[in-house]
Parts: C-alpha cells; structure tokens; sequence
C-alpha cells in the first residue's frame, strides 16, 4: 500500500502515556506523517502527593507519563492534568467526562487540523476519541492495551461509556488474537496488531561481554526477569521456584529488575527462602542497562498471572535470549514454539516453573534463530501494520456519503 499518501497527515494520539510502547510507536509513526500531537493525560495530584512523605500517586505523575528526550521534531507532547485519587471510584464512569473536557480545552489552543485520531487504552482515552470524532468529523481508532485480567472486567464492566469507546472506533486494535472475536460483539473492525520492542534499545552482544561490562561472575548461570513489582508479575511466585531450581544449580543467581511497591516484601521472603545471596533486585535500570542484563542472562522468566501481549519477552529475544513464561493471556502469543521458550501452566506451578528454568538452563539454544524471530516483531515492522490501517480508514472516511442537511 501506498503509505507515502500519510505524509500530510495530522495525527492526534491521546494516551495515559509518552513512554516506553506509546513513546516508541508514535516516534515510528512520526516519519510517516506530517505531524504527530500527543494528549498525555497525568494526575495532578500525584505530583502534589510526590512531595509528600506518601507514596498513593506514584506511577501517575507528570514525570512517570511523559519522556522528555529523543522526542522528534514533528512530534508535540500536550499535557492533560485530570485530578482523581488513585482509588477514586468516580474514575469509573466520571473520569471519561473530565479527560474529554480537557482535552478539548487544550485543543482549542492548538492550530492544527487533524485527519485522524489514534487512542490508547479504552478508558479513559478511548472515549476521549469517540466523542472527537463526532465533534471533529474525523476517524478514529483505538487499540485496546489491557492485560486479561483487565480486559476481562471491562468487558463485564457496566459503564456503557467505556463500550461507546469501542463501538465508535473506525478500527479496534487488539494487541492479541485470542481477545479478537470478544471485541467483535461490539465492533465489525477488529483487528489484530501487535507490540514491538524497540530496536534502539536492544540488541544482541556476547554474554560475556555483557556480563564483563555490569560486573559479574562469567560462570554462574543468571535468571532475568523483568517488571513492576506487584503481585500481578508473579515475582514472589519465581521466587520459591528458584529455591527448587538450586537444588540442581545451587550457584544460580535470580535478578529482577523493576520498581514497585512490592519490593520489601520480596526482599523478606528471598530471606525467609534463604536465596537472599543468590537474588538481587535491580530497580529501575537505565536502558543501556537493561540491555546488558538481556544478553547478560541465560534465561529471561515471565511468570505473570496476565498480561496482553508481553513485549518484555521480545526485547529478550532480540538478544537472542530464551524466555520461560506462564500461560498468561499474551505470552501464549509470542513464545509461540519451543525454538523460542518454553511455557508453563502459571506462576503458582512453582515444580513445573523450576522445571521449564532448568531445561531452559541445560539446553544449547540457536540464538541466531531466536533473534531471527524477534526482529518479526521490531516497531518499524509493526508501524507498516499502522499505516496500512491509517491509509483504509482515511480512504473509507472520505468516500463515506455525506448525510443530508436537515
């Protein structure tokens, strides 16, 4: 398809975020388009709770929302401040309205005319989107970024706000296959694209040379995993599988990178497992970091109870790395043969995870392989997909009859 036909494009993203997936794909998309404005809705009240000796807001402030570095030249970041309290049940149903509001608000003072509107996650900004659209008479698409446990209540959810969302989407992305035919009950344009992992951030080096630069032992085997440090993650469940891993490989060394507020109840229970000297927890690591720790490893271990897709596994990947994961909602979709990772029932099988750990551990992977599959998944690739999208959808709106003037 001819993509050159976006290049005068005005694209409008409304997100909870210009970082990490949305940064990375909007960044992409950006050299297809004349212009990208990006409505990067914070709470405000994190801010003023940073400053505060509580953590209630951490995640939801400005900071944590939006990057500030390596942003292209036709890329704008505008700042949406909504005010809720993180447990607030009013963002259930209310929240839409105030997000709506002031993004409108905030458009009236930018000169930009958009053709198109991409949003991500359904609630709040996915409504957001269909209300522009009516308002705008501009399409609009939404992807759906939700890990099976959300996606799950959503769809029970009662708050007909949040199935506007998608009804009015001119294309409903899924980031999985398997959630497809459940978003079909609402929309005839559901379709299936996946996450990417950026390719400026990971790429394959020797293990050893990995290992030399971050100052570690060369001969013990590692175990990466990566994520914030909730329970959702599975952290304390990789944990216990571990002490029945030394049983075979007593030198084996867990490292979890990630912040959260699970971290001091995982450093009591690797005490109370006794693997304390054998388990670090990094926190936050910078993404040179990071990339050493992927190549640095024998094994990158995802024991999530959900997820929606897991791009972590392809930056893993990317390294030539194999992966052992839960069967989780989204890894199932990307540790998709045995070439690749192994999987396992769930993070509660804590026999069957040490098991997968030390196959994983014993068997002599074709990394070149492994790498070769990842880079299937690289956003450029992923922002063709987008594009192709882009170009139907503008090409459907504007054959489109117009409606009869009362």
């Amino acid at each position: 398809m001819n993509q050159k036909r976006l290049a005068d494009m005005d694209l409008l993203v409304v997100s909870h975020g210009y970082k990490h997936f949305v940064k990375s794909q909007v960044d992409v998309l950006a050299e297809y388009v004349n212009s990208v404005t990006v409505c990067v809705r914070y709470n405000w009240f994190a801010d003023v709770a940073s400053r505060l000796p509580i953590d209630a807001g951490a995640g939801f402030g400005k900071d944590a929302k939006i990057a500030r570095k390596n942003v292209p030249d036709n890329v704008d970041v505008i700042e949406v401040p909504l005010a809720y309290l993180p447990v607030d049940l009013h963002r259930d149903h209310l929240l839409g309205q105030q997000h709506a509001r002031k993004v409108r608000k905030k458009l009236e003072e930018h000169p930009v005319s958009f053709d198109l509107i991409h949003c991500h996650i359904t609630w709040t900004s996915g409504y957001v989107g269909a209300r522009l659209k009516q308002e705008l008479d501009i399409p609009y698409v939404l992807t759906v970024h939700a890990n099976r446990n959300w996606f799950e209540q959503q769809l029970e959810s009662d708050n007909d706000r949040l199935k506007t969302a998608w009804e009015d989407a001119d294309r409903l992305i899924r980031v999985n296959r398997s959630d497809r035919s459940k978003l079909e009950a609402y929309n005839d344009d559901v379709v299936y694209v996946p996450n990417g992992y950026d390719t400026d951030t990971f790429e394959r080096i020797s293990t050893a040379v990995a290992r030399e630069r971050l100052g570690i032992d060369q001969e013990p085997p590692v175990v990466f995993a990566l994520g914030t440090l909730k329970p959702r993650k599975g952290f304390q469940h990789l944990m216990r599988a571990m002490t029945r891993v030394h049983e075979s490989k007593p030198n084996a060394r867990l490292v979890i990178g990630g912040q959260g507020g699970m971290r001091g109840e995982l450093e009591t229970l690797a005490a109370e497992l006794g693997i304390e000297d054998r388990t670090s927890l990094l926190g936050y690591l910078e993404p040179d970091v990071l990339n050493d720790w992927m190549n640095a490893t024998d094994v990158f271990v995802l024991p999530s109870y959900s997820e929606s897709f897991g791009v972590v596994q392809l930056e893993a990947m990317a390294c030539g790395t194999p992966v052992v994961a839960t069967e989780n909602g989204g890894s199932e979709e990307v540790v998709t043969s045995d070439e690749y990772g192994l999987l396992v029932e769930g993070p509660e099988a804590h026999d069957e995870l040490a098991g997968a750990i030390e196959t994983a551990l014993d068997r002599e992977w074709d990394e070149d392989a492994i790498e070769s599959y990842a880079n299937e998944y690289t956003w450029e690739t992923v922002c063709e997909q987008i594009a192709d999208l882009y170009v139907d959808v503008l090409d459907e709106h504007r054959s489109a009859p117009v409606a009869p003037t009362p």
